[in-house]
């Protein structure tokens, strides 16, 4: 590795750990042009390596087979595991003693998934076998002129698999310690409770407290991580569009990643529907066998399967409120009045879209579902916040198996 590497590599790792202290695990061996390295991060023991771009960037046997000892601690130990990528491909002339050696890597990671947390870095063109390698992390967090793709030549640049995106190296670091803070270290730990709470005058969580993520891809809903009495959650709003494919597919791997780390699942509900089947199946699919708690606000429109999947039975919700003037209908609003009121529309125009405006702010209310059992509870902006608090509590001792299987086939 050259000195300038060796430099880069030092430097990315002394920013992440706290007061830039880490132990450097195996730093006799052979390792041409990775560190790996163990330290803490707000507190929390975690796992890290750094890549230099040495060897044109080129993944070696003897870099997976140090790479795949880190893993194999960090499934020991239960410490989440930071992997930094400048750039990737892989040292052809090893051939298949290569290809060997990162698939048992791969696989290394795979094995990790759901048991502690995984973020890769990657601030340079990572391309085909590594690119598998960081893609299949938790999150991705990527410079703005970096690349993950299967090909070198290829002109997609990956950034729909980023959970965020920096301009800087160095805002990178800075993204994976913040994103640290709302992690729980395993799958068996919880997530951190912040010591200090600051309610926000005109949003239900704590004050600067919520990180988006996923920016990039899905524009029907929005996925975060946020804090609302000190207590992460995770955040899915739907923005009052259908919900297409990419956006279901954002939704469900969000839901997923929460269930596997018992991160609760608040839903802001408005959309009237999904536009693929096969996306509709996949959201159904990660909130139906999720365990952690579940809680939806219906905060515009809850329509037909998208009720039945965010708000609903179908979703095992464990609990629904809504906003004043929300809508609950089994069909689009409009479409439901028209068939409720059939031949009583008369007049013009102007006065039957009065008469179906009135049928859906009195029937289909989030009140009047409330009176049948289908929302549990009615709030305000005023008393949106307290009343998700109370639930958060409500359900901390939620304690739900799944089925014993293997997996979904959705």
């Amino acid at each position: 590795m050259s000195a300038q590497n060796n430099v880069k590599s030092d430097k990315l790792l002394t920013m992440l750990f706290d007061d830039g202290m880490y132990t450097e695990l195996t730093p006799m061996a052979s390792d041409d042009g990775v560190v790996t390295a163990c330290g803490k991060v707000q507190g929390q023991s975690v796992y890290a390596f750094a890549r230099s771009a040495d060897f044109d960037g080129a993944m070696t046997a003897s870099q997976a087979e140090k790479l795949k000892k880190l893993y194999a601690l960090a499934l020991k130990t239960g410490y989440p595991l930071v992997g930094f990528y400048m750039g990737s491909g892989a040292k052809v002339a090893q051939g298949n003693m290569l290809l060997d050696s990162l698939g048992g890597l791969v696989a290394s990671a795979g094995r990790l998934s759901g048991v502690v947390p995984q973020i890769s870095v990657v601030i340079g063109d990572v391309v085909s076998s590594t690119a598998m390698l960081a893609s299949s992390a938790d999150f991705v967090v990527m410079t703005q002129d970096a690349k993950l793709s299967m090909f070198a030549d290829s002109e997609c640049s990956g950034m729909g698999k980023a959970a965020i995106v920096t301009e800087e190296a160095g805002d990178a670091v800075d993204a994976v310690i913040n994103l640290i803070s709302y992690l729980p270290a395993n799958n068996l730990s919880g997530a951190p409770v912040a010591s200090r709470v600051v309610p926000c005058a005109d949003c239900v969580f704590d004050k600067d407290s919520v990180l988006a993520l996923y920016e990039k891809s899905g524009e029907g809903a929005q996925v975060s991580l946020a804090r609302l009495q000190g207590i992460v959650v995770g955040c899915v709003k739907t923005l009052g569009k259908s919900l297409d494919c990419k956006t279901c597919k954002k939704i469900a791997k969000f839901v997923k990643l929460c269930d596997a780390f018992s991160i609760p699942v608040i839903t802001q509900v408005d959309a009237t529907e999904f536009e693929c089947l096969n996306g509709a199946n996949a959201v159904l699919s990660a909130y139906t066998d999720a365990t952690t708690v579940k809680i939806s606000v219906v905060t515009g429109q809850a329509t037909g399967p998208v009720y039945m999947t965010l708000a609903g039975s179908a979703g095992r919700i464990d609990a629904v409120l809504a906003m004043q003037g929300a809508v609950v209908s089994p069909v689009k609003p409009e479409a439901a009045a028209y068939i409720a009121l059939g031949d009583t529309l008369t007049g013009t125009v102007a006065e039957q879209d009065a008469q179906i405006a009135q049928y859906v702010a009195t029937e289909l209310s989030a009140e009047n579902a409330a009176k049948a059992g289908y929302i549990d509870d009615v709030a305000d902006s005023t008393t949106l916040r307290n009343k998700l608090i109370n639930y958060l509590d409500i359900l901390s001792s939620k304690r739900e198996s799944s089925l014993p299987k293997k997996h979904s086939t959705i």
